[in-house]
């Protein structure tokens, strides 16, 4: 096993360039246990560049009241960029310096942050404070039936965003199937001589996105499980689902729903196309438009169509929880019970208002913050989250990610068969276990020193 973490530190930089009990009313904590502090009483937090505006003063704002209460110290190092987190976590350990708790996103924890080593198993940890969290929050920070990590900010969902004006204007309904997604495109080609729908396809990281979305329905909800199992080694990715997720990507392109004009659009250029209604709709995977921001028409949302007439699958959409908070494998454990205050304190609800307000949230991820309020933002919440599983691309390795980014357009344009689009797919995944011996269920080969190792 020691030769499998090994491996795994090496491909940090390459997975990171892929995409995206119960407690007291004192809020103290009850039935958990963590080590005694070693009577340091300071904590260090480890994390890429604060994001968003008035972010970086919330923590502080936090961390000082955190002090006051406790007299413990919280030492914020805030450097580089989201994707940068791992190597810079890794650089600490080498240098001997000590790091109590890390702001990670769940496609790293799951790529690269916990296969290497570098995060412990939080499970006992936070088991006091899983009720701070709304249901299904967690989800993405599981791994191998263990906790690495907790979510700590917004959560995103993917959906499609329509101009409500146009579509009463013209007499449309919203459409919930593919074939009334296709009629409806064809009235707004015909009355308004403008684009359906637009997509950001010059963002190759994108394509996936639409992969995901047709891949749900054609394995009948049972995504994540199928991928799971591909990257197991447990199946090849070369059935029926796999090339009828492909092919109804291609139908969106052949029945006039986006076209060519997407090929060539990046994310700026889609969001001001749909704007300046250039175009009725526009495929997205995270809530970025609001009401306020569209003055000039009504704004709408509604799901990804369901593709097979009479089918027994339901829309899903992907997304979850990106940004989170971990703690590092090589923490001092002397000083567990000085981070374990410090996160009941972040998940009290006055404090993760303060720092979780910076991000304009949709979604409630830790139970008290205040997120947006609009009719949109309110069916987001009640008709998508719920549905909502994690990103296929935090499960998959980058390479699979690429392969994907690369075949996806490829085969839409032309350029390649199904048949050739899948067998792409299976190529990069046993290239990575032949080359890097890759290993998806890495838990299962730790040995327990490993496991001690990654233990509070």
């Amino acid at each position: 096993m020691k030769k499998w973490i090994a491996v795994w530190l090496v491909i940090i930089v390459v997975a990171v360039m892929s995409g995206c009990g119960k407690s007291n009313s004192n809020g103290k904590q009850e039935g958990s246990n963590p080590p005694a502090n070693n009577g340091k009483q300071e904590i260090t937090i480890l994390g890429n560049a604060r994001m968003y505006d008035g972010e970086e003063n919330a923590w502080n704002e936090v961390a000082a009241a955190f002090q006051q209460e406790t007299g413990i110290k919280v030492n914020l190092r805030w450097q580089g960029k989201w994707n940068e987190v791992p190597q810079n976590l890794n650089a600490a350990k080498l240098s001997g310096e000590n790091i109590d708790l890390v702001t990670v996103g769940a496609g790293l924890i799951n790529s690269s942050a916990a296969p290497s080593g570098m995060l412990m198993d939080i499970t006992s940890l936070l088991d006091p404070y899983r009720d701070r969290f709304n249901d299904g929050m967690l989800k993405a920070y599981e791994i191998g039936g263990k906790l690495w990590g907790f979510p700590y900010g917004n959560s995103s969902a993917g959906f499609i965003y329509y101009n409500k004006t146009i579509f009463k204007e013209l007499q449309l309904n919203e459409p919930k199937t593919f074939e009334e997604l296709v009629a409806a495109s064809k009235t707004i080609r015909e009355k308004k001589n403008i684009l359906p729908m637009i997509f950001r396809g010059k963002d190759a990281s994108f394509w996936p996105n639409l992969y995901m979305s047709t891949y749900a329905q054609a394995t009948g909800n049972k995504a994540t499980e199928s991928v799971q199992d591909f990257l197991a080694g447990k199946k090849e990715f070369a059935g029926d689902a796999e090339k009828q997720a492909f092919e109804w990507i291609k139908a969106f392109f052949d029945q006039g729903v986006l076209t060519n004009e997407s090929f060539g659009t990046d994310g700026d250029g889609m969001r001001a196309t749909f704007l300046q209604q250039k175009a009725a709709m526009m495929h997205t995977h995270t809530f970025n438009l609001t009401q306020e921001q569209t003055p000039d028409f009504e704004l709408g949302i509604m799901e990804f169509p369901l593709m097979a007439a009479g089918g027994q699958a339901f829309s899903q959409p992907f997304g979850g929880p990106g940004t989170g908070i971990a703690v590092p494998s090589f923490a001092d454990r002397g000083n567990l019970s000085n981070t374990v205050k410090f996160i009941e304190f972040l998940l009290r609800p006055e404090n993760a208002n303060k720092i979780i307000s910076r991000y304009q949230p949709t979604v409630q991820v830790v139970k008290g913050v205040d997120v947006l309020k609009s009719e949109i933002i309110d069916k987001l919440n009640n008709d998508l989250i719920p549905k909502t599983t994690p990103y296929l691309d935090w499960i998959w390795p980058a390479e699979v990610n690429t392969a994907f980014s690369s075949a996806v357009p490829a085969f839409v344009a032309g350029k390649m068969t199904s048949e050739e689009a899948v067998r792409s797919i299976q190529s990069a995944l046993d290239k990575i276990i032949k080359e890097r011996n890759y290993r998806f269920e890495w838990w299962t080969e730790l040995t327990e020193d490993d496991w001690k190792k990654m233990q509070p």
